[in-house]
């Protein structure tokens, strides 16, 4: 036991500390005071993290289907610090937490995803990000009941796919009623992200160490060429089927 929580924590900081350095490496930064704050407290959050779910995985009983107590908790918390923070003047607001590093700043991303930072896309309508987000949603669901219904429902997994549905619930729902995100916690000078991009970074971190408890990644990697189109072939007929599509018959 004491292995797995070893594994865990390395797992989750590491992933971390690799993100971190990108991010440093392309802002150029090399100021000690600053990169040992950087590293060192998002390690120390995401290591607690990472040893409580290990310490709740086997007091966790996992049910089928979706939490939606669960998600709607999730989506509140989020909204709730929004509409606080819509209620001020938060354009003008900048607490420092811990300088140089930490700030709360909010910034209204209209673009309404990070995505489109990230590629420089300036014009996205809302409700194109809506229609994507929500098809993105659907293939995250469709592979997470697959992979349930052939290998297993996993605390791991489950966090993963309640995680993941609270932060698409969350941009859906700032898509629709903010005009976009508002963030507001500030990592100078990399990025700004808010309480959903939280739930987005964990389900990621959850989902591999799901992968790795499972030992999915060596089977992946070393799938014969026709096992893994089998494995395609078998994915698409269990969509169709939840969609309710015969091969060659159009639903009426």
């Amino acid at each position: 036991m004491a292995r797995k929580y070893v594994r865990n924590i390395g797992l989750f900081v590491l992933i971390l500390m690799l993100v971190m350095l990108i991010y440093a490496l392309a802002e150029k930064v090399s100021s000690f005071d600053y990169l040992w704050k950087l590293f060192l407290l998002p390690a120390l959050f995401l290591g607690a993290v990472a040893a409580l779910a290990t310490f709740l995985e086997p007091l966790f009983r996992v049910k089928k289907g979706i939490n939606w107590i669960f998600l709607a908790a999730a989506l509140l918390a989020d909204q709730l610090i929004k509409i606080y923070l819509f209620s001020t003047d938060w354009e003008s607001l900048s607490l420092s937490l811990i300088e140089p590093v930490f700030y709360i700043e909010p910034t209204h991303n209209t673009r309404g995803s990070y995505l489109w930072v990230l590629l420089n896309i300036n014009r996205v309508p809302h409700f194109v990000n809506i229609l994507l987000f929500s098809v993105v949603g659907f293939v995250f669901i469709e592979i997470w009941r697959f992979y349930v219904a052939r290998k297993r429902n996993s605390f791991w997994i489950n966090a993963f796919i309640h995680l993941f549905l609270a932060g698409l619930l969350a941009n859906l729902t700032d898509n629709a009623f903010w005009g976009g995100s508002l963030d507001y916690v500030t990592i100078k000078p990399l990025y700004t992200f808010d309480l959903k991009d939280l739930y987005i970074t964990l389900c990621e971190l959850f989902l591999i160490t799901e992968l790795v408890d499972n030992r999915l990644l060596r089977r992946m990697l070393k799938m014969p060429r026709e096992e893994s189109r089998k494995l395609n072939r078998d994915f698409i007929g269990f969509v169709k089927r939840d969609l309710r599509i015969s091969p060659g018959k159009k639903e009426e």
